[in-house]
């Protein structure tokens, strides 16, 4: 989807008050609870030109943003809203800050903390059901200053969807990068495909799980996940010229974001931006995004799922 593409045309004109009674209702969605004492009765004040709550009970002030992801932000509600709209297509820092008219720092500290929310509804939304497994390899342009700028480095990642055992069609996906380590001989074995569902998917820990590997040749033309994937590596170079390692996954995790919820997307993202509790800068610029060996071996006393299939490579 392009600018041009974005649902109901142009970027809709945002308010403050507008927004600010947006925020308040994802945020507190059944009413103002005090984070202290979760007292329900407030007072609004101005305290150095901010609006402030009250708790009528212990007398604790709170603003509108603390607590989220929006805590210590001065950027105007108004300036978020538009960068909500606009993660609907997935767009660059770079133009993002010329959409909305701030700092590149500004918009790009917005992108990632719009994706560290999103990360925190997938770590919570596993895979259910039938499984489908694909792999391959993302090989963008990673920052190697200063012997070799643009030096690509293959990133293994297994593309999993859940399936209705009925129709085949697919309910959710998820892409995640997994150790570069494991991967020498460029082959997805077992061990790789254990350990992805062992994270991702709904009672893996308890119970056998049916699943089907899919290879990436199967001599059948591209799959329904494969051309999944392909969408992916075109969305990456078409909007950002390639993604290194470090964030890697957090771009994964955007684009299977827009896959799963579709319509939804910025409705939810407001949702997220109420309920996801505080990052800092400092935290989303140090951040290497889940991305930590799994040994299927290692699990004593577990069954191992069931397979269909020898291997994807």
């Amino acid at each position: 989807m392009s600018l041009e593409q974005l649902p109901h045309g142009q970027m809709p004109e945002f308010h403050e008050e507008e927004c600010e009674h947006a925020f308040y209702q994802a945020k507190w969605p059944t009413g103002f609870r005090c984070p202290r004492c979760g007292c329900s009765a407030y007072y609004r004040i101005s305290s150095r030109g901010r609006r402030l709550f009250e708790c009528r009970s212990c007398a604790h002030q709170t603003s509108l943003t603390a607590g989220t992801i929006l805590e210590g932000t001065r950027t105007p509600l108004v300036k978020w809203f538009q960068a909500l709209f606009l993660m609907q297509i997935g767009i660059s820092a770079k133009l993002l800050a010329e959409r909305i008219l701030v700092t590149y720092k500004t918009a790009w500290l917005i992108n990632h903390k719009l994706r560290h929310a999103i990360q925190v509804l997938d770590e919570a939304s596993p895979l259910a059901g039938d499984l489908q497994v694909y792999g391959n390899f993302y090989a963008g342009p990673t920052t190697s200053w200063p012997s070799d700028p643009l030096a690509p480095q293959e990133q293994p990642v297994i593309v999993g969807a859940s399936s209705d055992p009925d129709t085949g069609e697919l309910t959710a996906v998820k892409i995640k990068r997994m150790p570069a380590a494991g991967f020498a001989r460029r082959v997805f074995d077992l061990e790789s495909i254990g350990g992805f569902v062992w994270r991702h998917a709904a009672d893996a820990k308890s119970r056998t799980r049916n699943i089907e590997v899919v290879k990436v040749n199967d001599g059948f033309g591209v799959t329904e996940l494969g051309g999944i994937w392909r969408g992916v590596i075109r969305w990456l170079a078409r909007t950002f010229g390639g993604i290194g390692p470090k964030h890697l996954q957090a771009y994964l995790d955007e684009y299977c974001f827009r896959l799963n919820v579709r319509a939804d997307a910025q409705e939810t993202l407001l949702s997220l931006c109420g309920s996801t509790n505080t990052i800092t800068q400092p935290e989303l610029v140090g951040k290497d995004r889940h991305v930590r060996p799994i040994r299927w071996t290692g699990i004593a006393g577990r069954r191992k799922p069931r397979l269909r299939g020898a291997e994807v490579c």
